[in-house]
């Protein structure tokens, strides 16, 4: 663009070449621009070699699934499934989300019948709509017998804002919660029975260690015992 530029101001009429230039160039396209688009049209398109790959490329086909038969680990299907937003505030939904967090669908689904609480019936309705999907799809295919709520959690929704009237024509807000709740199913996996590890309860909010504790000498005292059982 430089070179035809000095091209047409060299010329004896210089004004005649400018409006010649001017009509050939396409308005809007910076000279950059027009170089840069010049040398990509000239370029030849890089070819990776053989054996290259991208860093983010599919690294699922270069490794190698082990089967089940073989010693390898099962895939685990989950199933995620949500409410609609609905009123009642995340603190009163937290409650029945704790509730039915780690029990099995039908546990879950009787929990929710025979519960006082407001909400509790639109949980029900959704944990049996999920399990029937998770059941009948066939992206799924799921195990009745084997499902288990694996986690549920509350969301919060739109707050609906409206007018408390007050006295001596003063009026405040009012919001009206809405909140949903999140939940994935899984299906329940055999425990592996490792030696060495006693049968224990596994409450919720203690550590399940991998084996129980036991003294190196039978005889030697335990010097400064907590007040609490620590097995």
């Amino acid at each position: 663009m430089l070179g035809a530029l000095k091209s047409a101001f060299r010329a004896p009429q210089p004004v005649s070449s400018l409006k010649s230039l001017v009509q050939t160039t396409p308005r809007g396209f910076h000279a950059v621009a027009i170089r840069l688009a010049e040398q990509k049209s000239t370029m030849k398109p890089v070819k990776p070699e053989l054996g290259a790959s991208s860093l983010f490329g599919d690294i699922a086909s270069h490794v190698k699934e082990v089967p089940v038969e073989q010693g390898g680990k099962p895939k685990v299907k989950e199933y995620h499934f949500s409410t609609a937003d609905f009123k009642t505030s995340t603190k009163k939904l937290r409650l029945l989300a704790n509730q039915i967090k780690g029990l099995d669908i039908q546990n879950a689904i009787n929990q929710m019948e025979f519960s006082q609480k407001r909400p509790s019936k639109r949980v029900m309705n959704t944990l049996a709509f999920a399990r029937t999907n998770a059941t009948t799809q066939e992206k799924y295919a799921m195990d009745a017998s084997k499902l288990y709520v694996d986690r549920a959690w509350v969301g919060k929704g739109v707050y609906h804002r409206r007018i408390k009237i007050h006295a001596r024509g003063k009026f405040g807000v009012m919001h009206h919660p809405t909140a949903h709740l999140k939940f994935t199913l899984k299906e329940r996996q055999p425990e592996e029975n490792e030696e060495g590890r006693a049968k224990r309860r596994n409450i919720r909010g203690w550590k399940r260690t991998k084996k129980v504790w036991m003294p190196l000498i039978e005889d030697k005292p335990v010097y400064n015992p907590s007040h609490l059982y620590n097995w």
